[in-house]
């Protein structure tokens, strides 16, 4: 369990650092996945976690953001009745960015792992 929760851990990092860049969050999964190996299944799972790791600290971002937008007069004003409703839409689009794409890296980081050919522990160069 600790090496599961240390390799989404390094996986939400990438997605954290890398984050200025689209689609990083397919990277960071990759990244988790490819670290451990094992099946597909397992890969998703990693990615998954590694996606809602990274989720938390950029969520903390992103809220007040979009409210900020919103009060500069881009989107919904938050003084509007339907505030709530395009938050929860916001939120929940980012939660499928985040996470949603995560999971796929994960699964192509399972797969990379599964059809390279090369080894690449260090053990082995050093």
């Amino acid at each position: 369990m600790r090496e599961t929760l240390r390799d989404a851990g390094w996986g939400a990092l990438v997605t954290l650092v890398l984050s200025v860049i689209p689609f990083s969050s397919v990277v960071g999964g990759a990244v988790a996945a490819n670290r451990r190996g094992g099946g597909y299944a397992r890969g998703m799972w990693l990615g998954t976690l590694a996606g809602v790791g990274a989720m938390v600290p950029l969520l903390t971002m992103f809220l007040p953001a979009v409210y900020i937008a919103g009060l500069l007069g881009f989107g919904i004003p938050p003084s509007s009745p339907a505030y709530a409703l395009f938050l929860a839409l916001v939120v929940g689009f980012f939660l499928c960015y985040t996470v949603g794409l995560s999971a796929v890296g994960g699964l192509v980081g399972a797969w990379v792992a599964a059809n390279r050919d090369w080894n690449l522990d260090p053990g082995r160069w050093l």
